[in-house]
């Protein structure tokens, strides 16, 4: 009889816990680092330097980071 799936278990996607804005700026405030799920390249990320919030884009520079109304109300935000 031929066998039309695998004998093998199937693997559970792994879930990434996400957190919404206020959750990841907490993180944020205690010296972590956080990104977007929606920012794909892991190269964007946030941080706070000398009091200010920064965010690091994949040209390897910091900018001063003006949240917008899509990063507050973001449910995707996980710690780097």
């Amino acid at each position: 009889m031929e066998q039309t799936t695998s004998p093998l278990p199937k693997k559970e996607p792994k879930l990434i816990p996400t957190l919404d804005f206020s959750q990841a700026i907490k993180e944020v405030i205690s010296g972590k680092k956080i990104h977007r799920l929606e920012w794909e390249d892991k190269e964007y990320y946030c941080f706070i330097n000398d009091s200010v919030l920064v965010l690091h884009k994949p040209d390897n520079k910091n900018y001063q980071w003006v949240l917008s109304i899509g990063d507050l109300m973001a449910l995707d935000w996980i710690i780097i």
